[in-house]
């Protein structure tokens, strides 16, 4: 996302208005009904389907009308991304999931307001992703809050003592062994890339690599293969009007893509209302795919 398509949605959000407490229980019982006629097993009738579509418009305006606190919570955690593995965009992309989660788990009899509720999701949604995507190596949560526990103890040991403690010192600090912690530490290193220069003869590091044409070019058609296979199964997930929006406006089905526009004329609906359900298309067909990445992935 370039910086004049992230300043168009930051305006374009910002002209959605926060919702009442009356409307946020409104629209709360509506996607539970929803979510509940979702999971029957015989056919709908005509009454429960149209609660079926209410119900989707209802968890629409829920997340456009809080988007607003997405970008405000991903603009906290700018400041973490050290990287280069995410940017401020997949920072708000990431916490819009979170968000899609809180909508779907809001419980309006409670009597919380569900900004103070899906804060929290969007915020583990972000920070989930740059402990665990802004890095080149995956590290699992709970071995990077042992790093972190380890960094505060550091600081405070050299507060105390006048100088840095040791491996062992660390690693005891954490309950590890100090080879482990080292292992750890390398891991969380910032990796080079193959653009930079390797040696002072000006060589860039992919120079130095060993081009395998013939077996990669079987890898890149496998990969492919898998890919493939694994996008199909992820459109399952989709509801059928996020299904036909995406392989329409990206030309899936015959190479020929629609316009938001277009396709919001053939429905009868607003092109923004085609571009929320794209989004949302989109952010489950990437988190469907992550699973599959991540099932592969030792941790």
């Amino acid at each position: 996302m370039s910086a004049d398509s992230t300043s168009a949605y930051l305006n374009e959000i910002g002209r959605h208005r926060l919702l009442t407490a009356d409307e946020e229980i409104t629209l709360s019982r509506q996607v539970q009904r929803w979510l509940e006629l979702k999971d029957l097993d015989r056919p709908l009738t005509p009454r429960e389907r149209r609660e079926v579509r209410l119900g989707e418009r209802a968890k629409e305006r829920m997340i456009v009308h809080n988007l607003r606190l997405v970008v405000n919570v991903a603009k906290k955690y700018i400041k973490l991304l050290r990287h280069g593995g995410l940017s401020f965009e997949d920072l708000i992309q990431e916490g819009t999931i979170g968000l899609d989660r809180a909508v779907e788990l809001f419980d309006a009899t409670k009597g919380y307001k569900f900004s103070t509720y899906s804060y929290w999701w969007i915020r583990q949604g972000i920070t989930r992703a740059i402990y665990t995507k802004d890095r080149c190596i995956r590290i699992p949560q709970h071995m990077l809050e042992k790093l972190q526990k380890s960094l505060n103890f550091k600081r405070d040991f050299m507060v105390e003592n006048g100088y840095e403690p040791s491996i062992a010192e660390l690693a005891e600090s954490v309950d590890m062994t100090a080879k482990d912690y080292a292992t750890l530490v390398s891991r969380t290193n910032t990796h080079k890339s193959l653009d930079e220069l390797a040696t002072l003869d000006g060589s860039p590091l992919l120079d130095l690599v060993p081009d395998e044409s013939e077996s990669n070019q079987i890898l890149e058609e496998v990969d492919k293969s898998v890919t493939y296979e694994q996008l199909n199964l992820a459109f399952f997930r989709l509801t059928d009007s996020e299904r036909d929006i995406v392989s329409a406006v990206y030309g899936l089905r015959d190479g020929i893509s629609v316009s938001r526009k277009e396709m919001g004329l053939r429905r009868g609906v607003t092109r923004e209302a085609i571009r929320q359900r794209e989004v949302r298309g989109l952010i489950k067909l990437r988190i469907e795919l992550s699973k599959k990445v991540e099932d592969r992935v030792p941790a």
